[in-house]
């Protein structure tokens, strides 16, 4: 006779087998982001996260230049990795998305046009034509990829809040705010 413990671990290991099993072939490639032309857009939204869903600033960015270098970077990095969810992956495995640091939408004259969240080693992004889940509780609009040390280095130095840019989260443009 097997001992409980013995049982008890060997069922453990398989449910993790099958999980990661089932993780890995919830996931399908998908194509390169559209990444929108800078004459197309009003301005961008950007924010920075904390632990917990505590946002720390958000600023409304609308300097061609900054925006257009934002772009650039997107546009220079945009390899065939990406993937996205399917509906089982998305209902069983991961029912919202991970904890991420910074996030920012980027605005053309009537709607969204792209948006974009960075994770500690993962990037993000939904734009219009990425499928969506409607009806259900989740709507999972990111593809993701991996993101190296050096590629998100330099995006969130384009990103980060510069001086004169101010906090929409307060009137006095200084703190943070948990949303």
């Amino acid at each position: 006779m097997i001992p409980a413990k013995r049982v008890a671990g060997l069922v453990l290991a398989v449910s993790m087998v099958s999980v990661a099993v089932l993780a890995a072939g919830c996931t399908r490639p998908s194509k390169p982001l559209v990444i929108p032309e800078a004459k197309d857009l009003e301005g961008m939204y950007i924010s920075k996260h904390g632990p917990g869903g505590f946002t720390l600033w958000t600023y409304h960015l609308t300097d061609p230049g900054r925006i257009a270098a934002i772009l650039d970077h997107l546009k220079k990095h945009n390899p065939d990795e990406y993937r996205i969810e399917t509906r089982v992956y998305a209902w069983v495995v991961n029912p919202r998305l991970p904890d991420y640091e910074y996030s920012f939408s980027i605005n053309g004259d009537t709607s969204m046009k792209l948006a974009v969240l960075i994770g500690p080693d993962w990037l993000g992004a939904a734009h219009d034509g990425v499928e969506s889940f409607p009806g259900e509780r989740r709507i999972n609009l990111y593809r993701r990829r991996p993101l190296g040390a050096d590629e998100r280095a330099t995006l969130v130095r384009l990103l980060e809040k510069q001086p004169g840019d101010r906090n929409m989260l307060d009137s006095n443009g200084t703190g943070g705010s948990s949303l």
